[in-house]
């Protein structure tokens, strides 16, 4: 791992861009594994969409960006799709979870 002043060419930035990006994904998949839990454990659509907590996430994101010095601009436009991606994805998984139920003979 080089820090950023160390790297001399544009071939050693590239490579610690890639090293970054997998370790992003690894997070994002860990982060996902979450959501879809949260999609197992809701009972009903109208729960995917908590207001508070959508704005607790945000709140505690903008203080994390403005604690390194991030473009709050950008990465608040990220986040806040992030968790819109992850709330459709929970209310579908739960909307399809209860019309299997519903079409289940006997339930």
């Amino acid at each position: 791992m080089r820090k950023p002043e160390e790297c001399t060419e544009k071939a050693h930035i590239r490579e610690e861009i890639d090293r970054i990006d997998k370790s992003l994904v690894a997070l994002f998949a860990q982060r996902d594994a979450y959501v879809r839990r949260m999609a197992e454990i809701k009972s009903d659509p109208s729960e995917a969409r908590v207001e508070a907590r959508v704005k607790d996430v945000l709140d505690k994101v903008l203080a994390e960006l403005e604690a390194v010095d991030l473009a709050p601009d950008l990465y608040m436009q990220f986040w806040e799709e992030l968790i819109e991606v992850n709330i459709d994805y929970e209310a579908a998984t739960i909307a399809a979870r209860l019309a299997d139920k519903n079409d289940t003979p006997g339930a």
